[in-house]
């Protein structure tokens, strides 16, 4: 909440000591500085790897205007239910406001809003589709990305196709991540939006099996790889064979799979993968253990699922490297080896080295790795692949070559589902620079955010964040369904909204208005600064006061 002297929106001009423009001499040639209205970078947006307006979203909704700062979130993220629950909401890491009290609670506006959105998709206005461009685009995979790629392509008036080899589309939304963290259904209405707005989608269809990859080249103008990153790589030890793979058992729950594979059961490795499988497993009453080789600060999993995984009471071998895997009495005998962390490596995380003479034995009944995940290009022709077997593309546009570009964990290797969306967002406009025969440019990047010293804290008040309501361990654990966590009601979204900082974005405070002690300052144009230079002296008082810190003072040139 800001907290300002009352505007002139709240008591009569006269009643205020503040000259308006023309009542005093013309000053300004004795200026040396002039103040000038800038739009900055706020580090929400900058953190967001989607690069979301949050700031001219959060005035939308601080003015009651929900349909319009749900429109200005669609420009960069289509699918904010989505995000609003699993997004590891790196918009949050960096909050000016966490330097205050609390960060703002980005995401559980961002569940609200996705969520008013998801009820309003079919209604007019929600997506407009520009005027038919009469070409055709074939995305093959329909994660993430390429639902977002759809989205925008469709948007701009391409006919657009997606081959899904799965029954369901959604990738890994549909099959990957567990139903109690993002709800099936609400991947099913976002994938029924796209339908409506006349985006065909072929499941059961495999580019490769099914359909030629060639065949598809030539019926579509231009073509999109978005088919993730599903293989499961291998540890190299004897006996891998006796282990299952964390996406195919994720799969195969989402499929229906309500049976664990054993009672004690075995996960290795440290990424969201692994944690989402033992989570999983524990709801479906067995008893997992991760066995990771680093310590727990070098998990690369999200932080915040693997506190609730170790609430939920799942056992965490740190450390921990199987080494070898054989079968006896019907348990499956890991050997493994202690280590030790040593200097940094290429990952920027510390090395994990072997302890000599550190050799012990654990059995399960059953063990799942998921140690990071790769792309199938088996079936994708040669010339478009490297020496390694992954794409040849220009990671920035997402062009391949010919009429093909790429997108999402195909070429960045396991991601977040956030990445996924940017990534196909972005391919999306360089696949219309294409075909409007432009030059293929990637996206600007963004300026450097602005630091809290900034920002005048002086008008904000401490008030603590909302934060969404959790069911606890005892509960979330009995049900593989039931979603553990909630949403935030209109009111606390609002409370938040004002909460924020509004850092590089105006908030139409009117106390640049207030204080500027030669009425230079003109707020006719929807609340935000313009200045009478005629009669502004360039003393910085609005600059030193503005709240947001959208006001920086600058030489007069000679």
């Amino acid at each position: 909440m800001v907290v300002v002297p009352k505007t002139r929106k709240e008591m009569p001009v006269t009643t205020l000591s503040v000259p308006t423009i023309g009542s005093a001499g013309k000053t300004g040639f004795w200026r040396d500085f002039r103040p000038v209205m800038v739009e900055l970078v706020s580090p929400c947006t900058y953190d967001c790897p989607a690069n979301n307006r949050l700031p001219q979203i959060f005035e939308k909704i601080r003015d009651g205007k929900l349909e319009e700062a749900a429109k200005i979130f669609l420009e960069t993220n289509p699918f904010p239910s989505i995000t609003g629950r699993i997004c590891p909401h790196f918009c949050e890491e960096h909050c000016n406001r966490s330097e205050y009290d609390e960060a703002v609670s980005i995401r559980s506006i961002e569940r609200f809003l996705g969520d008013y959105i998801l009820e309003r998709k079919g209604e007019a206005g929600f997506h407009e589709i520009s005027t038919e461009k009469g070409k055709k685009i074939g995305i093959i995979g329909s994660g993430p990305a390429g639902l977002s790629a759809a989205y925008y392509l469709r948007k701009m008036g391409y006919n657009v196709t997606i081959f899904e080899s799965e029954e369901k589309p959604g990738g890994m939304l549909t099959y990957g991540i567990p139903p109690y963290r993002l709800p099936k259904q609400i991947v099913e209405k976002e994938v029924a939006a796209l339908t409506k707005m006349g985006i065909e989608i072929k499941s059961g269809k495999t580019v490769g099996e099914d359909i030629k990859f060639e065949d598809v080249q030539k019926e579509f103008d231009a073509v999109l790889l978005a088919i993730g990153a599903w293989k499961e790589r291998d540890i190299g030890i004897s006996g891998e064979q006796l282990m299952m793979s964390g996406l195919e058992f994720l799969g195969e729950v989402n499929k229906g799979l309500m049976e664990p594979p054993g009672m004690d059961v075995a996960v290795i490795g440290g990424g969201n993968v692994s944690v989402d499988v033992a989570r999983t497993l524990k709801r479906l009453k067995a008893k997992p253990s991760i066995l990771y080789r680093r310590t727990e600060k070098e998990m690369p999993a999200i932080s915040e699922e693997v506190t609730k995984a170790k609430e939920d009471g799942i056992e965490f071998h740190f450390l921990t490297q199987p080494v070898d895997a054989s079968k006896k009495n019907g348990k499956i005998v890991l050997k493994c080896i202690r280590m030790r962390l040593g200097e940094l490596d290429a990952s920027g995380r510390r090395r994990p080295i072997p302890i000599e003479g550190s050799q012990f034995t654990l059995e399960f009944d059953a063990v799942i790795k998921a140690i990071g995940e790769g792309p199938d290009t088996t079936w994708i022709p040669k010339k478009f692949l490297n020496e390694g077997g992954w794409m040849k593309v220009d990671s920035a546009t997402g062009v391949v070559g010919e009429n093909l570009f790429a997108a999402g964990d195909l070429i960045s290797g396991p991601a977040t589902v956030v990445e996924a969306i940017a990534a196909g967002r972005r391919t999306a406009r360089s696949i219309n620079q294409y075909l409007r025969g432009e030059e293929i440019r990637p996206e600007v990047p963004l300026e450097k955010p602005v630091k809290i010293e900034g920002i005048n804290i002086e008008y904000y008040e401490p008030k603590e964040r909302a934060k969404a309501s959790e069911l606890p361990p005892e509960e979330r654990t009995k049900s593989l369904d039931k979603e553990e966590t909630s949403g935030i009601s209109l009111e606390k979204v609002q409370d938040e909204a004002h909460r924020c900082f509004s850092c590089g974005y105006c908030r139409a405070c009117d106390i640049c208005w207030i204080f500027c002690p030669d009425g230079s300052v003109d707020l006719e144009n929807g609340g935000k600064p313009e200045f009478d230079y005629d009669y502004c002296k360039g003393c910085g008082i609005c600059s030193n006061e503005c709240p947001c810190g959208v006001i920086i003072m600058e030489r007069e040139e000679e």
